[in-house]
């Protein structure tokens, strides 16, 4: 999977870069604020983007603003929320009327690396991403759902 990670954290979006990569994904840019993140996202045209809701300037919402601008300019691009806040205004409006390829997590209600792969990897193939700290369209937190060949197999939940 071609991937674009953006993240104000260079630890995280690093981490995230090394991960990913280790899973045999292709991290085609890594950014840390929402304007280069749509220039990678236009320029390189990925099968996903992993974004930060809060990056520069404000440390507000550009995150979850420069998502809904994927959504609206790249709909082929599947687009997943790391937030350590519910934003609910905004990740409703991310996963209104989506058809899918659209997923938000809350990054402290992860508690396993493979639930993030698991989202990413459903946001990606056109369903909705959420864990135990994911929100779906309904609002309410889900299960994640089966994991990726390429690693050993786990729970499935079917929701």
């Amino acid at each position: 999977m071609r991937l674009v990670i953006a993240d104000d954290s260079v630890l995280l979006r690093e981490g995230l870069v090394r991960l990913l990569e280790e899973e045999g994904d292709e991290v085609v840019a890594a950014v840390g604020d929402a304007e280069a993140l749509l220039v990678e996202v236009a320029r390189r045209v990925p099968d996903a983007a992993v974004v930060d809701v809060r990056m520069p300037p404000t440390h507000t919402d550009e995150g979850l603003r420069a998502a809904l601008r994927i959504r609206a300019e790249h709909p082929g691009v599947a687009v997943l929320v790391l937030s350590q806040y519910v934003e609910r205004r905004y990740a409703t409006e991310l996963l209104t009327g989506s058809s899918g390829g659209v997923g938000y997590l809350l990054k402290d209600r992860v508690s396993e690396v493979g639930e993030f792969l698991d989202a990413l990897e459903r946001v990606a193939g056109g369903g909705g991403g959420g864990g135990r700290g994911g929100l779906r369209p309904g609002g309410g937190a889900s299960s994640v759902g089966a994991r990726r060949p390429r690693r050993s197999a786990g729970a499935v939940d079917p929701a």
